[in-house]
C-alpha cells in the first residue's frame, strides 16, 4: 500500500514536469533607474528653524522582480555643487550577464568624491512621518533599517539585498547646524527578467517524443519507452530524454548500458537553463526505482553521483 501511494505521488511529479520541461527559459539581470540623479539642498538644522529644510525624503516603488537596489550620492558645501553620478549606466556596464555575483558589483562603481556629512536613514511608510517631523528632536523616536542607512558619510554606494519589495523611503538629513549642503543621488533596482528560449523545430520534435517515452514508462512499458527516447535522441539530444531511457534501461536489467547513459546525461543537462530542476528530477526517478528494486546496487551509485551535481 505505501509504494503504491508513493507511486502515485511520483506520477503526479513526472506530470507536473512535463510542461516544465518543455518551456526552457533565459534569466537576465538588468538596472532600473528609479530616481534619476537629483540635486538636494539642506540647510544646517539651526538655520532651517526660521526658514527652508534641514531634511527631505525620496520615495522609492521597487519593482517587480527585484533582487537588490542600490542608491549612490555625493554632497557638496553650500548650495552649489552638482555632480554626475551615473549609478545606472556603471550597473549596466558591470552586469555582463545573469551570473554576475551582485555582491561584488558595489566595488566597482565610482563616486565623485563628496565634501560635507550627510545621515540617510531607511524607513517604511510607517517612521519616514517621524523622520521628517523631527521626532527624535522632541524625545520620540523613529525606527530606520541598518541595511541602507548610512551615517556622517560624505560619498557612498548603498545596496540593499534582504528589501526587495514595495514601498520604501530615503529619509536624507543635514547634521550639521549651520552649514548647508548639496547632495546628489540617484536610486537603481536590478531586476530578474525571465524570457522563454526559442526552440528549433528539432527541439520541439524532440520534446514531443520525449513526452511520449514519458508516457510509456509510467505505464511500465520500458521497450517503448526506450524507443520513442531514441527517435527524440535523433532529433535533438535533451537531458532529460537521456535519464529517462536509462531510467528504462534499469528496469529491465541493462544496468551497465543505463549507467554509461546517465553520465552522458549529466554532460547535456550541465549546459541547459534549467539544469537544477533536472538533476532533481533525476535524483526523485532513481528513488522510485529503489523503492521498488532495493537490489539493485547500479541505481543507488548513480543516485550517489547525480547527489553530487546539486
Amino acid at each position: 500500500m505505501k509504494k503504491t501511494k508513493f507511486l502515485l505521488a511520483f506520477l503526479v511529479f513526472i506530470l507536473n514536469l512535463a510542461f516544465g520541461f518543455s518551456q526552457q527559459f533565459k534569466t537576465k539581470r538588468v538596472e532600473k533607474i528609479l530616481i534619476q540623479n537629483r540635486s538636494l539642498y539642506l540647510k544646517g538644522g539651526f538655520r532651517a528653524s526660521f526658514s527652508g529644510a534641514s531634511r527631505t525624503s525620496i520615495k522609492v516603488d521597487l519593482p517587480p522582480n527585484t533582487v537588490e537596489w542600490y542608491y549612490s550620492f555625493s554632497t557638496s558645501k553650500g548650495k552649489s555643487g552638482t555632480k554626475n553620478l551615473k549609478l545606472g549606466l556603471q550597473l549596466a556596464a558591470l552586469l555582463t550577464d545573469a551570473s554576475t555575483l551582485t555582491s561584488t558589483i558595489a566595488s566597482g562603481i565610482k563616486v565623485p568624491t563628496g565634501e560635507a556629512n550627510v545621515d540617510i536613514y531607511l524607513c517604511d511608510n510607517a517612521n519616514i512621518k517621524g523622520f521628517m517631523e523631527k521626532y527624535d528632536n522632541y524625545g520620540g523616536s523613529y525606527s530606520f533599517y541598518p541595511e541602507g542607512t548610512v551615517q556622517s558619510t560624505k560619498e557612498a554606494v548603498v545596496q540593499i539585498d534582504d528589501i526587495t519589495s514595495g514601498t520604501w523611503y530615503l529619509g536624507i538629513k543635514n547634521p550639521s547646524t549651520s552649514t548647508g549642503l548639496n547632495i546628489n543621488i540617484e536610486v537603481v533596482a536590478i531586476v530578474e527578467e525571465r524570457t522563454i528560449i526559442e526552440k528549433t523545430e528539432n527541439q520541439q520534435k524532440a520534446e514531443l517524443y520525449g513526452n511520449l517515452a514519458m508516457s510509456h514508462y509510467n505505464n511500465r512499458e520500458y521497450e517503448k519507452c526506450i524507443e520513442y527516447c531514441d527517435k527524440a535522441i535523433l532529433e535533438y539530444k535533451l537531458g532529460y530524454v537521456l535519464v529517462n531511457k536509462g531510467l528504462a534501461l534499469l528496469m529491465i536489467g541493462k544496468e551497465s548500458e543505463a549507467t554509461e547513459l546517465f553520465i552522458d546525461a549529466i554532460t547535456v543537462i550541465k549546459k541547459e537553463p534549467n539544469s537544477d530542476q533536472t538533476i532533481e528530477w533525476a535524483i526523485k526517478c532513481l528513488d522510485n526505482v529503489i523503492l521498488f528494486n532495493w537490489n539493485l546496487e547500479s541505481a543507488r551509485n548513480i543516485r550517489k553521483l547525480y547527489q553530487s551535481q546539486r
